[in-house]
């Protein structure tokens, strides 16, 4: 990414990344959510399990 990307067009850049990896390497689907930035030159994110690869609950019946 050039450096003067707009931090949008990069932190979705990166998330489809993330979730190419995942599907790519652990054979999973994720979902990135970044977290408000504390710093401009800072971001975070979350990767979680898609609803669909999350195992069942305990309670279920099955």
């Amino acid at each position: 990414m050039p450096i003067n990307t707009d931090p949008q067009d990069a932190r979705a850049a990166a998330a489809v990344m993330v979730t190419e990896l995942a599907r790519d390497f652990h054979d999973i689907d994720v979902e990135v959510s970044w977290d408000p930035p504390q710093e401009p030159w800072s971001w975070t994110a979350q990767v979680t399990l898609s609803a669909e690869n999350e195992p069942p609950s305990p309670d279920a019946e099955g």
